[in-house]
Parts: C-alpha cells; structure tokens; sequence
C-alpha cells in the first residue's frame, strides 16, 4: 500500500465506523455540492482515492447507509433503511444527499443499491487492495528539500494569494511573473472574490467583492476548497492549456490522490498523466506542491494539499501561521500582539485601529467600525468567529474567549442594521378614480414592483426602476377610459 493513510474501520449498531483520525474533505460541503452537479460522477466513482474522500465528507447518517450496504449482494427496500432512523426528516436528508451524488441507485423494483463502481473502491480500500498513491522505485534523493522548506513555499504561495484579495502590490509578489499572477487573478475573479476595473488613468484596478471580504473570515480549509473549486471551474471550460485538454474528473482526481501522500515526500512525475502533469505545474504556484525546478522528477506535497481531505490539527498551526493573538476586552478595546501586515489588514476592516507599535496594535471595535464591515459583505458571525479563532491563550483559557458582552453587541448592532432596508422608490397619490387606482395596484402586484399601498388613501410606492412600466400603463388606461 506504500504510504497510503489507513483508514480504521470498526463494526456499530450492525454497520460501520470509521474511527481513523482523517475525515472530512476540507470540512465543507462545497466539494460534495460541486461534485452533484456533475454530469459524469459514475467516471470519478472508478477512483479510489475519489471514492474514499467523498465518503468521509459525508453527513454521519449519509455515511452509515453506506457502510450498512457496502457488502450486501442484493437491493434494499426502503422501509429497511427507513427503520434504521428515528426521525423520518434525518432519512430524507442522509438519502437525498446520497441520491444527488449518484452513490445510491434505485433498481428496476425501486429497491436501493450502492452504485457499483462507487461500491467496489470502497471494498477495495477496506480491504486493503487499494493502489499506492504514486509511489514507485526511485533512486535516493540527494537534494531533498528540509520540511521547513516545504511548508515555507506552502505559506509564502498562500499568504501571497491571500494578500492579492486586500492588497495592489503585496510584498509576496516578488519573484513571481506576471503570467502567474495573472493565473490567480483570473481565479480569484472567476471565484468572485475580486473584481478588475479599468482606471481613468488606463490601468487594471483590483477590487474586493462582498464575497472576497467573507472569504477572509471562513476557516483556512474552507478557503482552500473554495479557491481550488475555482481552479476546477476554470479547467471545466476546456481550453488546452500547454497543448493539453483537462477535464473536471482530471484534477479532481488528482487532488484528491494527492491528498493522501505524505507531506514532504518525494513522488516521481514520470508515473503521472500528461492531464496531472498540467494540474501540478499550476498548483506548484498555489503551494501546493514543491518542486526545485520546473524539470524535477520528483514532486513534493505540502501541507495544502494535505488539508484538501486531512482534519488531523489545524492548517494555521501546520502553516506556522504568523497571525498574532488578540485580547479583547469588556470595554471593546482590541489589542492585537502581531506582526502580520495581513491580519492588520483583517482587523481594519472591522475594528478603528488607534496606534501600532512594532509587535502590537490596539484599537476598538466601535459600531461605525462593525457598521462599514457589515456594508462591505461581512457577518457578525464572521466577526465573532475570526475573534474567536485568534484569541490569545490566555482568553481561552476563561469559559468565553469572546467576552459575551462584545458579541452580542456585535449581533445587536447587525440586526440594526437589517431592521430598516433603503431602496429607491416613487410615491403615487390623487388617483382620478377608485377603478384606476385599483387597476394600478393591480399592475404592480403583476409585475412585482410595489412596495408599498394604503388603500384607504388610495397611495402606493413603486420601485424607481419600475416608474417608466408604470407610466405607459397609466397613460393606456387613461386613454382607453377618456
């Protein structure tokens, strides 16, 4: 088997567990709902590696159909799958999650059944006669990077796409070409975290979307997928790249046989697809993958490619991330003990920094602060959530890290904000008759522009964009009633 992770299997309550220590495919579900809408899944189903990744991102209940059926020959009826949950609504939705990614397949008496390729990789792998991952004969390594490296260029190639979302010029572009900056940018575009607009002067501007602000909130895991679902989709629009066609299934494949290798060792090119040897020449610049030159023969994979299926600790701490840890206190004052200009960056979006010395800064969350980061896209549970994460050990170590006053206040100050909405309007009144107003408001309803009537006062509010529809039905009645 190699290096392959073990997956420890264990009989429950009459099916399986799986008690091995890597589960989830970066702990989101945004891979599992890319994966339903494809059309071929029965092709990514012949891989193991596919098989076994999907599976741990499955809900718990979703995961016990499966290996409840994984080595029974006949169809099920449904009613014995129905008694297995208490709840009828937990059955709908372990089910229906299984039945949009094609794993679970209805006979022709409407019996239930593990889809057959699906069904054989998993067999394979608990069986133990799953492939190697990659792994070959290779003579010594003589230039063997130090694993410190390794996750160096994991981290300078993360922070640096990080820093391309909030920054014009961040200081990790050195070294770097304009061809692969361009290559993130376009990701970053396509994912909807940036948008580029052209200046008054002629040049190409960089802007964050409400969707890049949240991006820098969510778990490092989750940013990963939802980054590299943009290299996916990218890839899906079948443009050769180097000569060469690569499809969906190519890169989801090898990402997630590349999740399984080991961190900081070296895997030969010469055993992998032309399709793979396109994917891991991009991916190289994303960090995902080491190598000392563009014609090494071997490859080495990072703790980024790892995350893509690993949940053993946190990405951060794997990264050695460099942001610092923040005190928060009653009084919404923030110091914040780093050296990060990124976690500075992060903070300024929703706190009012008051002064930096060389390893701390200090500020206070005020609402106009919260305010500004709500209008750019950010959640009160963003913000919460981000404090919380990189509380400093000492505020972990209290029952709330987070002390409850700041959050709910946070949540209080967001609710204010969503209780009154602002939206361009044209208010209509002194209708000629009681027919033509009603005949108005009845056009309005129709086509869904009213905002708001009084019947009694024969008054209605339309939207601004709707006022010229309006127009030309009023002056229709007026005409056709003269």
């Amino acid at each position: 088997m190699g290096d392959r992770k073990r997956m420890d299997v264990e009989i429950s309550n009459g099916g399986f567990n799986f008690t091995g220590r890597r589960v989830g495919v970066g702990d989101s579900d945004s891979i599992l709902d890319h994966i339903a809408t494809l059309e071929m899944k029965d092709t990514l189903y012949n891989d193991v590696f596919t098989c076994i990744s999907v599976l741990r991102s499955l809900p718990v209940l979703s995961k016990t159909i499966v290996m409840r059926l994984l080595f029974l020959e006949k169809s099920v009826v449904e009613g014995v799958i129905l008694e297995w949950f208490k709840v009828a609504r937990d059955y709908q939705n372990a089910i229906g999650r299984l039945l949009r990614l094609n794993l679970i397949l209805k006979d022709q008496h409407g019996q239930f059944l593990l889809e057959p390729k699906f069904k054989a990789s998993i067999r394979r792998y608990v069986r133990n006669d799953a492939p190697d991952a990659g792994l070959s004969e290779l003579s010594a390594d003589k230039h063997a990077p130090e694993p410190g490296k390794i996750t160096r260029h994991a981290r300078e190639c993360w922070e640096m796409i990080l820093n391309l979302l909030i920054e014009d010029n961040p200081e990790q572009l050195e070294g770097k070409s304009n061809q692969q900056i361009a290559q993130i940018e376009t990701l970053l575009e396509g994912s909807g975290l940036i948008t580029r607009e052209l200046t008054p002067e002629g040049d190409t501007r960089r802007t964050i979307t409400s969707k890049g602000f949240r991006f820098l909130f969510l778990p490092h895991k989750k940013q990963v997928w939802t980054f590299m679902l943009g290299y996916v989709r990218q890839i899906s629009k079948g443009t050769p790249s180097d000569g060469v066609v690569v499809s969906e299934q190519d890169v989801l494949r090898f990402l997630f046989k590349l999740s399984h290798l080991s961190v900081g060792q070296g895997y030969p090119t010469k055993n992998l697809t032309e399709a793979e040897r396109v994917v891991l020449l991009h991916i190289k610049d994303y960090g995902f993958v080491y190598q000392r030159k563009k014609s090494s023969k071997r490859y080495y994979p990072t703790v980024l490619a790892q995350s893509l299926s690993s949940m053993d600790q946190s990405l951060s701490d794997t990264l050695g991330n460099t942001h610092g840890k923040l005190i928060v206190e009653t009084t919404f004052r923030l110091t914040a003990y780093t050296t990060s200009k990124f976690q500075i960056a992060i903070l300024n979006m929703f706190v009012r920094l008051d002064y930096r010395l060389p390893n701390v800064v200090v500020g206070r969350i005020t609402k106009h602060s919260v305010m500004e980061a709500l209008k750019n896209g950010i959640k009160a549970a963003d913000i919460i959530t981000y404090l919380e994460q990189y509380a400093h050990p000492v505020m972990k170590r209290t029952p709330k890290a987070l002390p409850h006053a700041v959050a709910h206040q946070i949540h209080l100050w967001q609710k204010d904000r969503e209780r009154f909405q602002v939206a361009p309007s044209c208010f209509l009144s002194e209708f000629e008759s009681d027919d033509e107003y009603k005949q108005t408001l009845k056009f309005a309803k129709e086509r869904r522009i009213l905002q708001w009537h009084s019947d009694k006062r024969r008054q209605l509010s339309i939207t601004a964009a709707g006022l010229d529809q309006l127009k030309i039905q009023l002056r229709k009645y007026r005409d056709a009633n003269k």
